[in-house]
């Protein structure tokens, strides 16, 4: 009887696919989650982006992705390290994207903690730098480009 690989080794694998399709499919992902995933991210649920806040059941999980493909192209997804303790997975690397409506990059530190149950994914937290995501976006200024034109000074005499 063939020996089901361990929660570790399917993420380590799935990011390791991930990382070699520079993001153009996110199917080694989708199998690994069972149908009720939570999928958890840092930025507040209310950040106007389809991929925060909570994205729970499989379809959701598939939209993040679809959503993350529009809008994102990937330049690289290394891993540093991947720790498994039974069904607790802590998958630690970085991520460096591109924002397609801008041509923005924006490149970060990265920890997913995911949990297993039965074989499969039901849970997902996302870390990342999200006032990078949120600066790249233009959801906030960068604080080097000012809010608004500096005010014309007056011709000196």
């Amino acid at each position: 009887m063939a020996t089901l690989p361990s929660a570790a080794e399917q993420v380590r694998h799935a990011y390791a696919r991930w990382h070699e399709s520079r993001g153009a499919t996110a199917d080694l992902f989708l199998d690994m989650m069972a149908p009720d995933i939570e999928m958890y991210t840092v930025m507040a649920p209310d950040t106007p982006s389809p991929i925060a806040g909570a994205n729970v059941g499989i379809d959701a999980a598939r939209v993040y992705f679809d959503a993350l493909a529009q809008d994102w192209e990937m330049i690289g997804f290394p891993t540093e390290q991947v720790v498994g303790d039974g069904d607790t997975v802590v998958w630690i690397g970085s991520c460096h994207w591109r924002y397609r409506p801008s041509g923005e990059e924006v490149e970060t530190p990265k920890v997913d903690i995911w949990r297993f149950r039965d074989g499969k994914a039901v849970r997902l937290l996302e870390m990342f730098d999200s006032l990078a995501f949120a600066r790249t976006t233009g959801l906030i200024l960068d604080p080097a480009t000012p809010a608004v034109a500096p005010a014309p000074q007056p011709a000196s005499s």
